[in-house]
């Protein structure tokens, strides 16, 4: 790991999360999966639409600018409950290229792992969910979007949120971009709930983000422990150990 590596993922503190909002077929027990595994860096769907689309340019920051302007013309934006009927499901990057549809978070997903698999470094992209406010007036809603270490005038590195639905900006490079710490466009994006990419996820515990909304309108973040429905994640231990047992 280099020491660009090292910093930024070590800078704030890691913790598993996990995501319920899927089922297995023929049941209505939801399972639970790492919010790592949607972040795909090694897909050979992928791999044709950066070469199809030419999505891989001279720089990184060309690059991430390319694929936040690819997902913004691509994909069309549809709600959880339109698209699957459930209030959270989020996709796999294949699946939302092959629907053409999905919500905030499965464009966000798309678009980190495009970044990743053309060779951006992990550490310099991320996945975050939290809070937006269009105004001081408005209510607060709940946004998943991507950020990225841009490479800035002067030499410097810095966040940008690079997002495709809610405040795009793809007009703007990432060197000109609003930083993410200044709540990028209008300081629209607020606090944060958690983040990840397809190596880590930060957050001050673990955390299960279940079947709500954490889109859009609905303001109520992720909980921590586990819910009604679903295992947590030591409750999926304990059944594989379990099965395990059973077998021996």
């Amino acid at each position: 790991m280099n020491r660009d590596a090292h910093y930024w993922n070590n800078k704030w503190q890691q913790a598993p999360i996990t995501y319920s909002g899927r089922a297995l077929r023929g049941s209505s027990e939801r399972i639970v999966c790492d919010v790592k595994a949607f972040v795909t860096a090694n897909d050979a769907i992928l791999a044709e639409i950066i070469q199809d689309y030419q999505l891989k340019k001279y720089t990184d920051n060309a690059t991430a600018h390319a694929i936040q302007k690819f997902v913004v013309s691509y994909v069309q934006y549809v709600g959880d409950e339109q698209s699957s009927e459930c209030p959270e499901f989020w996709q796999f990057p294949f699946e939302t290229l092959q629907s053409g549809i999905g919500d905030c978070e499965d464009g966000a997903i798309l678009m980190a792992s495009l970044m990743i698999q053309c060779g951006i470094p992990p550490y310099r992209v991320k996945i975050c969910a939290g809070y937006v406010q269009e105004s001081a007036t408005a209510p607060q809603g709940g946004h998943a979007y991507c950020i990225y270490l841009a490479d800035r005038r002067g030499g410097n590195q810095q966040w940008v949120v690079m997002d495709w639905c809610y405040y795009e900006d793809s007009y703007l490079a990432p060197e000109d971009k609003p930083l993410a710490k200044e709540g990028g466009y209008n300081a629209c994006y607020q606090d944060l709930w958690f983040t990840f990419n397809n190596e880590l996820s930060w957050n001050q515990e673990g955390l299960e983000v279940d079947a709500r909304r954490i889109s859009r309108n609905q303001s109520t973040p992720p909980t921590v422990g586990t819910t009604a429905g679903a295992l947590s994640l030591k409750g999926v231990m304990e059944k594989i150990h379990n099965k395990v047992k059973d077998k021996d």
